[in-house]
C-alpha cells in the first residue's frame, strides 16, 4: 500500500488545489493512485477547488468535505486544504458513492440510497468497512445512519463525518470526484485484505442524577421529568431562560445532554442547537422519548485524555488483527473526525491533540482529518458490533493497515 499527503495554505482555491496535488503526487512513488480523500477549509471549499485536483489527478476517486478547520500530522490549520493519495494492494476492493438533495428525499430513504450504491460490486465480495461524508447540516443524521445501515447491516463497521463551516452554521459542502454540493453525502466501502483499528472517545463526565426525557420528538426534547426541558439547565447553572439563551454557545460546550444506552460505557453525546420560548431544547441529533439522561461536564484535561484513549483504542484494534511477522510490512494511514466542539474548547491547545495522535500511531503513519458538526460510528470501537450512532463532541480515529 502507498500513502501520500499534499498540504497546501494558499489562499486562492485554484491555487491551493495545484500544490496539494502537486505535494501528493511527488511523494506518491507509484503511477497507481485508488483513491484521493479531501479535506478543506471553509473558505477552499469551491467548484474550482474540484475541477482543479480532479484535473490533476487525472481518473482517481475523490471524496471528502469541509471542516471549520482540517488536521494533519502538521498540525491544525483553519485555512487549508489536505489530499491524501492512496494505492491499494492486491486484494483491495473499493467503491465510491454520494447522494444528493437529502431534504426532498428525506433523510432516511438518502441513506438507504446510499447505501444501495455502496454495495453496487460489492454483493459476493468481502467488505469492511464503510467511510461516510455528510452535510453537517442535515435535519435527521440519525435517520440517516438507521437507512445506511438498513442497506450495509446493522453489525456492519460504519464511520464518518458530519461536514463543517466557520461555526456560522449556513452552508457545509461534501465532496464527490469533480462536484461540490451541499445537502448530501459521499462515501466508500473497503473490502479485501484490508485491516483497521478505529477509536471513539469523547472526555465528557457525567453530573448530577439521571432525568428521564419524558415529552420528545426527534431532535426536540419538550420535557425532562414532566417539566420544560429548560429547567435542567436553570437548575444546575442558576440562570434564567434568557440568560440561557446567551451563553448557549458556551453552554452546550461545556454542559452538553448525555443519553445513557444500555450496554454502552459511554454516554452518547448531543449539543443544543437552540433553547425555544416555551423552556424545549432542539439538539443536534435525535432523541427518544423515555431515555434517561444526564448532564455533562468537559474539560479540556478530560478532553485530551479522550484523545489519547482514542488513539490508543484505533492502534490496539488494527494492530491485534495483524500477525507478529506482517507488523514490520504494514503500511499504516489514519482519518480523524474530530467535533468542533473540542476544538471550541481547547482552543490554542488543539495541535496538543496531534501530538498525542503522532505519539501514539508513531510519527511516520500520515494522518489527515477534520473538524466536523458530528461524528458517525458505533459507541464499543473494539468489537464495531450493532448500530453507529450519531455524536456530538466525540473524536473519532480511523487507523487503517495494509
Amino acid at each position: 500500500m502507498y500513502i501520500s499527503v499534499g498540504l497546501s495554505t494558499e489562499k486562492d482555491p485554484a491555487m491551493a488545489a495545484k500544490e496539494a496535488a502537486r505535494l501528493a503526487i511527488s511523494n506518491m512513488h507509484t503511477e497507481k493512485t485508488d483513491l484521493a480523500i479531501v479535506f478543506s477549509s471553509i473558505d477552499l471549499a469551491y467548484p474550482v477547488t474540484l475541477k482543479m485536483l480532479s484535473s490533476s489527478l487525472a481518473h482517481t476517486p475523490i471524496i471528502g468535505a469541509s471542516g471549520a478547520a482540517i488536521i494533519t500530522n502538521q498540525g491544525v490549520f483553519k485555512h487549508g486544504l489536505a489530499v491524501m493519495l492512496l494505492s491499494f494492494p492486491t486484494g483491495v476492493s473499493l467503491n465510491t458513492a454520494y447522494t444528493k438533495d437529502i431534504k426532498a428525499k428525506t433523510s432516511l430513504n438518502a441513506g438507504r440510497e446510499l447505501g444501495n450504491k455502496l454495495l453496487s460490486g460489492f454483493r459476493d465480495m468481502r467488505r469492511v468497512i464503510s467511510v461516510i461524508f455528510s452535510d453537517g447540516l442535515m435535519d435527521d443524521g440519525s435517520n440517516f445512519i438507521y437507512g445506511l445501515q438498513e442497506r450495509l447491516g446493522k453489525s456492519f463497521p460504519l464511520a464518518g463525518a458530519s461536514a463543517s463551516d466557520n461555526m456560522r452554521f449556513t452552508r457545509t459542502y461534501t465532496f464527490f470526484n469533480q462536484e461540490i454540493f451541499s445537502d448530501g453525502s459521499s462515501g466508500m466501502i473497503l473490502g479485501g485484505r484490508l485491516n483497521f483499528g478505529l477509536g471513539i472517545k469523547h472526555g465528557w463526565n457525567a453530573l448530577g442524577k439521571p432525568r428521564i426525557v419524558t415529552k420528545a420528538a426527534g431532535n426536540i426534547v419538550y420535557e425532562i421529568d414532566d417539566r420544560p426541558a429548560v429547567k435542567i439547565y436553570e437548575g444546575y447553572l442558576n440562570r434564567n431562560i434568557l440568560e440561557l439563551k446567551k451563553e448557549l454557545k458556551r453552554i452546550s460546550v461545556l454542559y452538553p445532554i448525555g443519553i445513557y444506552l444500555s450496554g454502552e460505557e459511554e454516554y452518547l453525546l448531543r449539543n443544543i442547537l437552540s433553547i425555544e420560548d416555551d423552556g424545549s431544547m432542539r439538539l443536534h441529533g435525535n432523541i427518544a422519548e423515555g431515555s434517561s439522561i444526564r448532564l455533562m461536564i468537559g474539560t479540556k484535561e478530560s478532553c485530551l485524555n479522550a484523545t489519547q484513549q482514542a488513539t490508543e483504542e484505533a492502534k490496539k484494534a488494527l494492530y491485534g488483527q495483524i500477525a507478529p511477522l506482517e507488523k514490520r510490512k504494514q503500511r499504516n494511514f489514519a482519518l480523524v473526525f474530530n467535533s468542533t466542539s473540542r476544538y471550541m474548547l481547547l482552543k490554542k491547545d488543539s495541535d496538543k491533540e496531534v501530538d498525542i495522535i503522532k505519539e501514539g500511531l508513531g510519527s511516520e503513519t500520515p494522518f489527515i482529518g477534520l473538524y466536523t458538526y458530528g461524528e458517525q460510528a458505533p459507541l464499543q470501537a473494539v468489537s464495531y458490533q450493532g448500530q453507529a450512532y450519531f455524536h456530538n463532541q466525540t473524536i473519532a480515529i480511523l487507523a487503517f493497515g495494509g
